[in-house]
């Protein structure tokens, strides 16, 4: 055979000597685009949205330096806390066998209003023997609505088993109550994501309706969503609900059933129901919902290939503000990437405008178990149209009511508001949980921002703004004013609440599993000069020029004020401009860093890890290339000792052979035979008993000339 480091002339037949590249070269010439592209990537790459930029805040609050209140509740378990309504300047809060009513101004509790509800021991004994633990064989408050004067409707998981009571007020002052199953109405577990909201007197719940937590379902009596569905309902966590117009909408996420692929997928959802409702006329219809419709929210980095923050885990109620000079009515939401992708978070904005839209445009169906999810046709779809609200549902043909049931997924999804996320984090070190928002705060200039503030389960709480919301729904400038570190360790908040007061002055409601604290909605104090004020662009803070610091807006301080929504501000002094940053107030005017984040100080920048990247590659190509080809060389260097002469390169592999192997005929290679290029020598094969074998059919001669070789 030809060797490896050869080629065959296709003219000639006449091997021709190849070098051979190391495979440490090889490897580098494949590698070689890889940097060009990156190279060109870089170069052509510009920050231009916030998924480029990591936005640090302007200012850090540590634990010692927050003045809180704080309710601990049990101290010694877990309440599992959870905020059920609030009712003036006092706060509902369910817990382990307790509703608590507590103030808003400082936390403390009104003993009088205490609501206490253990469950029986029965109900106790059968959730032990079912394997439960006794933390988990309490009664935890889940729903609370007020059904009118002095009467009251509380669900709890009553050990496993749920209860839902009706309390009634007495001329004395005293409750009386009635009990009712509360299945499908509460959760059973306290750690289990649930919604509810009451509406017109009718209690609209998400939660589950079995011990395991297998059978979820949107609920009102006696209307509920198919469990055996998956197209409805498909192992979702509730996020939140509210009523808006005609409708009642769901906020959730489930493992999406369109998503084609390997593995499984999950989707973030809104889902609407009428009001109206009442179930469909045939006698199997009646408990079904006949408005049930949802369809996908997108909150997405745009691109030719966007990059989605799949998982809902909260929002807040609907907002209406100017955004861009027009009212619009939004919400917000946090998202997050899978447990197992890069660890983000995102906040997004929705249209209420855009969510009814995406409910008109057309429907999904998958027609056969191995068919692509596709729209369906205009022509397909009955009329009314199934999902709409009517006047009497009962009186609607069975046709549009198994319609809607069929095609209850949208095919369009719900766009951001603004585009794309308003503000990504990734970090290991934490996630987005809550969010909520103090809208239309007004800046001195006359814009108006929504505060944000935004939750984590690392007992992190970020107060953020959009600067450019006044400007226009195209553009976007998010602002981390401040990052508040409200724990001394990673504990996640469950909830939150704003609490604001006459004048501006308010406090921020932090709830945990364990225990509820108040906060500050500012810390003005913590900037001490003009452009330190300014520079936090803070719409709570402004720098008060006859007393000399920096304030709430709402105080009562005299004189005129300096603030601004780009940080900035003329009549500030050129002094403190430069001023250098102080470690005690943690305050920064010039950049967006201040202090250490979570993830540490950053030990080098974006731009210096490309060129670090980049320069490692071609450190490794050439690197590559030089002790290959030296390596190749000290491996072959016989074959490099010969040149390039009239004497073919297989004369010399010829030499070594005929050194080996005698030949039978002595005139079979001479360096004037016309047959050097045969490279084949037949001998004639021996048996086992040295004999010659008959049935061959060669012999000892050689070969004819042979017009080529194979390697």
């Amino acid at each position: 055979m030809v060797g490896a480091g050869s080629v065959v002339s296709p003219s000639t037949g006449v091997a021709l000597r190849r070098r051979v590249l190391a495979p440490h070269t090889m490897l580098a010439l494949h590698l070689l685009p890889a940097v060009v592209v990156l190279f060109a990537a870089r170069a052509d790459a510009t920050p231009t949205i916030s998924f480029l930029n990591d936005h640090k805040p302007r200012s850090i609050t540590l634990p010692d330096e927050l003045e809180a209140q704080i309710f601990p509740g049990n101290s010694s378990v877990t309440d599992y806390f959870r905020l059920l309504q609030r009712d003036g300047d006092s706060l509902l809060i369910g817990a382990r066998n307790i509703v608590y009513n507590i103030s808003i101004h400082n936390l403390e509790e009104n003993y009088s209003q205490r609501i206490v509800w253990y469950s029986t021991d029965k109900d106790s004994s059968v959730c032990f023997n079912k394997g439960k633990s006794v933390a988990d064989c309490q009664n935890y408050i889940r729903v609370l609505a007020k059904e009118g004067d002095g009467q009251f409707l509380v669900c709890g998981t009553n050990a496993y088993k749920p209860l839902c009571r009706h309390y009634a007020q007495q001329v004395d002052g005293s409750f009386n109550f009635t009990e009712t199953n509360g299945a499908g109405q509460c959760p059973y577990d306290p750690r289990h994501n649930s919604t509810y909201v009451y509406v017109d007197g009718e209690l609209y719940s998400g939660t589950v309706a079995d011990f395991q937590g297998t059978i979820p379902l949107i609920f009102r009596q006696p209307l509920k969503t198919d469990h055996n569905d998956y197209k409805q309902l498909n192992a979702p966590d509730f996020v939140h609900s509210f009523d808006y117009g005609d409708f009642v909408f769901f906020f959730f996420r489930e493992t999406a059933v369109e998503y084609m692929n390997c593995g499984k997928r999950v989707y973030s959802r809104v889902a609407r129901v009428c009001k109206g409702d009442r179930g469909g006329g045939p006698q199997r219809l009646k408990n079904s919902w006949t408005s049930f419709l949802k369809s996908r929210l997108n909150c997405s980095v745009p691109g030719g290939y966007p990059f989605y923050f799949d998982e809902i885990q909260s929002t807040t109620d609907i907002i209406t503000g100017i955004y861009g000079g027009e009212s619009h009515e939004i919400i917000y939401a946090v998202f997050t990437t899978p447990p197992n992708s890069i660890p983000g978070s995102a906040v997004c904005a929705f249209s209420m405008r855009a969510i009814l839209d995406t409910f008109e445009g057309s429907f999904k169906e998958q027609q056969t178990l191995n068919s692509n999810w596709l729209p369906v046709h205009l022509s397909k779809v009955p009329e009314p149209r199934p999902g709409s609200c009517v006047a009497d549902s009962q009186t609607l043909p069975e046709f549009n009511v198994n319609f809607a049931k069929d095609h209850s997924l949208m095919d369009e999804a719900v766009p951001g508001f603004f585009g794309r996320p308003l503000l990504i984090k990734a970090s290991f070190e934490y996630r987005f949980t809550k969010i909520v928002v103090d809208p239309q705060v007004n800046f001195q200039d006359g814009k108006t921002v929504d505060v944000l503030f935004i939750a984590t389960d690392g007992g992190v709480i970020f107060k953020a703004i959009n600067a450019q919301s006044s400007a226009g729904v195209d553009s976007i400038d998010p602002v981390i004013i401040e990052e508040i570190r409200v724990f001394d360790r990673p504990i996640p908040i469950v909830n939150m609440q704003l609490a604001k007061q006459a004048g501006g002055e308010g406090k921020l409601i932090i709830i945990t599993d364990d225990e509820v604290k108040s906060i500050d909605l500012h810390r003005c104090h913590r900037a001490s000069s003009c452009s330190a004020c300014v520079g936090l662009q803070d719409p709570y803070c402004g720098w008060f020029v006859g007393q000399g610091r920096c304030g709430p807006l709402g105080s009562q301080f005299a004189g005129p004020v300096f603030q601004n929504v780009s940080g900035h501000h003329y009549q500030c002094s050129n002094s403190d401009d430069n001023e250098v940053y102080n470690p005690s107030t943690q305050i920064q005017t010039t950049g967006p860093v201040v202090g250490a984040s979570l993830e540490g100080p950053p030990i080098y920048s974006a731009e210096t890890l490309a060129i670090a990247v980049t320069t490692a590659c071609v450190a490794a190509l050439v690197i590559g290339f030089i002790s290959g080809f030296l390596f190749s060389r000290k491996c072959r260097g016989d074959e490099y000792a010969h040149t390039y002469s009239e004497t073919p390169y297989l004369d010399s592999k010829l030499s070594k052979r005929d050194n080996l192997v005698p030949s039978a005929d002595p005139n079979m290679y001479t360096a004037n035979n016309k047959h050097i290029n045969n490279l084949v020598t037949n001998y004639n094969p021996k048996n086992i008993n040295g004999k010659s074998n008959t049935n061959t059919t060669t012999d000892s001669k050689l070969l004819k000339p042979a017009k080529c070789a194979y390697i």
